[in-house]
């Protein structure tokens, strides 16, 4: 082989290896930033991506419960106790005095910043005027230690997590959750299974046990179960959401920590990253008990 062949032969091979890294690249980043704006219609940067049909509308809407000023997970003031997605990773201590390696699920590790502040502790309880609806078991008393979903066969631990405080590159202060390795991890201020409110769980996608790695899998109608102790609290999936996290402005971040917010119905939210390479969105998984989807769906049928 000549060398002309040879130049020629590299010059060819180099070409089909950057339009092949090219590719590669647009697929992971860009392709699923222009589903979302496909998708977003209104774009304030989330997306209802599927929903359990036969529900009524009003089920759907989102009825978040601000805490009362002062308490962590504000929404109505400078939020620097509001825990966000952003995706940095670092070896922190959370608010629970729990070293976890990890903050937020799938993305990859950063340096940990010198001497985080600990947020208070805030374990808020139900109204007590509130009670759970009638068909399921016993409101809980302690944390879910297990989690089940058959559709995409996840079957782990749950852990309490914390979280610390950080500022981002603006100076806007926010929390940040800490995730644990190899469990999905229940947010230490969310509400108990079985009772009125949002109970919440987040888990890793790509690193760390990927626990919740086929999270966007999830369809409408499926079941995930929490377990506290021998305990089965079953939960129906009724909405999918994708929102946009990396790169967004505050504004945007702290619209998607409306999702982990208190709320005045009792629900599950579970919440990773998306997509598997890059973790520039979260996913976000809504599920409420099933005997009350189960009621609301024959209601609809008669």
């Amino acid at each position: 082989m000549t060398s002309r062949q040879l130049s020629t032969l590299f010059i060819v091979g180099g070409s089909l290896l950057l339009a092949a890294g090219l590719f590669l690249w647009g697929y992971q980043v860009l392709w699923p930033v222009w589903q979302l704006a496909r998708l977003d219609a209104d774009g304030d940067g989330v997306v209802l991506a599927e929903t359990l049909e036969g529900l009524p509308t009003r089920v759907l809407k989102p009825t978040f419960t601000p805490p009362p000023a002062g308490r962590a997970g504000e929404l109505d003031a400078p939020p620097p106790l509001l825990p966000a997605f952003v995706p940095e990773d670092g070896d922190e201590e959370s608010a629970n005095g729990k070293s976890t390696g990890t903050a937020v699920p799938g993305d990859d590790p950063a340096p940990p910043e010198p001497t985080p502040t600990p947020l208070p502790t805030f374990t808020p309880r139900p109204d007590p005027t509130a009670t759970p609806s009638a068909g399921g078991p016993p409101p809980a008393d302690r944390p879910p230690d297990r989690i089940v979903i058959p559709s995409i066969g996840v079957d782990a631990p749950v852990e309490v997590m914390g979280w610390i405080t950080k500022r981002d590159a603006n100076g806007n202060p926010y929390s940040e959750w800490l995730v644990p390795d190899y469990a999905a991890g229940w947010h230490k201020n969310s509400a108990l299974p079985g009772h009125v409110g949002n109970t919440v769980l987040s888990g890793h996608n790509n690193i760390k046990g990927e626990v919740f790695r086929y999270l966007a899998d999830v369809k409408p109608g499926d079941e995930v179960v929490l377990y506290v102790g021998e305990t089965a609290y079953r939960y129906i999936v009724t909405e999918k959401y994708i929102v946009r996290e990396k790169g967004v402005p505050y504004e945007q971040r702290l619209r998607n920590a409306r999702f982990m917010a208190p709320t005045d119905d009792e629900r599950v939210t579970l919440i990773s990253c998306w997509p598997y390479e890059t973790n520039t969105h979260r996913v976000i998984v809504i599920a409420r008990p099933a005997h009350v989807v189960e009621a609301l769906l024959q209601q609809d049928a008669s």
